[in-house]
């Protein structure tokens, strides 16, 4: 599925599911993947691996600078 952006050392992408409608992304590195719920607001969904409070924070505040590009590559992918 399509990455939208890099941001220290994770990328920003998504993937879709028919199951889930919810618009979300995952920021995902190597041992991480950290789901980010894009609405009714931006909020953290779920974390798997092991990553610090402060760094989850950082990409949050980067997802919530980029919601416009998120939400529009995602209606874009799924052709709304």
């Amino acid at each position: 599925m399509p990455i939208i952006f890099r941001f220290k050392g994770f990328e920003i992408r998504f993937w879709y599911r028919f199951e889930e409608k919810r618009m979300h992304i995952h920021a995902i590195s190597d041992e991480v993947n950290i789901k980010i719920w894009l609405e009714p607001e931006i909020e953290l969904a779920s974390i798997k691996g092991n990553v610090n409070e402060s760094l989850i924070s950082e990409i949050i505040k980067e997802v919530k600078a980029n919601e416009q590009l998120c939400k529009n590559k995602w209606r874009e992918y799924l052709g709304e």
